[in-house]
């Protein structure tokens, strides 16, 4: 039996349910509320002590890390094979998914500083102090506290959109020959960019890649088309959700202007 503890609209979890949509497999879903805190309750940071999710649950032993989680998954059966058998691919994909560590830390400050922030700033001067004790990675804590205090206007804003276009910029290079990132076959590493592209698309701020680079607009639209963008997303957040993200991204990143990256 596998399964998931997941939030909703985790960056890492929409990747392993990205993953389990293309594979077909069933699963069990362990949701955690995110905005609740429920991440970095007791009983949960017995499943992962650095308060985070995915975890996958294999019959009783836990998996942590999302693009391990990936790749583990792909090894369950044959059916549907998103790792490539050739070792220079596999290298390629694994580069991809090393990668993610980057891109993960940019959407999240695009994520802190615009609609996750009103979440925050909602809370009791009480509640954010008990949120800050509770988090094991006090780093992130005063990341989140800047981002928090300042919205767009953070240091990490700039240096995230920097990011996330060299990250466009990488794929193009990747998307010149074939329509997918390690040739002409869809594979793990287009499964787990697919991920953080959904973010950017909740924030309305599309405009990352469409403004410059059309070989990623067109594989954007590619993964967009597949079943497992429904599947993976759909069920966690609807519609009026990703409406409300986009108005508040679009709002926060407009406002400051960043017309070298959009």
């Amino acid at each position: 039996m596998l399964t998931l503890y997941h939030g909703a609209n985790s960056v890492c979890s929409v990747k392993v349910r990205m993953v389990l949509a293309e594979k077909g497999l069933s699963w069990e879903s362990r949701h955690i509320d995110l905005p609740k805190g429920e991440h970095l309750r007791p009983d949960y940071l017995k499943i992962n002590p650095r308060a985070v999710v995915p975890v996958l649950d294999h019959d009783g032993v836990l998996i942590r890390e999302s693009t391990v989680i990936c790749e583990y998954l792909d090894g369950l059966d044959d059916a549907v094979r998103l790792v490539p058998s050739d070792p220079l691919l596999q290298a390629r994909m694994r580069i991809w998914g090393v990668n993610t560590a980057e891109y993960h830390d940019s959407v999240n400050s695009l994520t802190f500083s615009s609609f996750q922030r009103q979440m925050l700033l909602a809370k009791s001067p009480e509640e954010l102090e008990a949120r800050w004790q509770a988090m094991p990675d006090k780093i992130r804590v005063r990341k989140t506290r800047d981002l928090m205090e300042h919205g767009a206007g953070s240091v990490f804003v700039p240096a995230a959109f920097s990011k996330l276009q060299r990250m466009c910029a990488e794929m193009e290079d990747a998307l010149a020959e074939h329509d997918w990132l390690l040739g002409p076959d869809y594979s793990l590493a287009d499964a787990m960019l697919t991920a953080y592209v959904f973010r950017l698309h909740c924030l309305g701020i599309q405009a990352i890649w469409e403004s410059r680079f059309p070989l990623v607009t067109a594989w954007v639209a590619r993964v967009m088309a597949r079943p497992s963008w429904q599947a993976a997303t759909a069920p966690w957040l609807d519609a009026a959700e990703v409406a409300r993200i986009s108005a508040i991204g679009r709002e926060t990143f407009t406002k400051y202007a960043f017309p070298e990256f959009l």
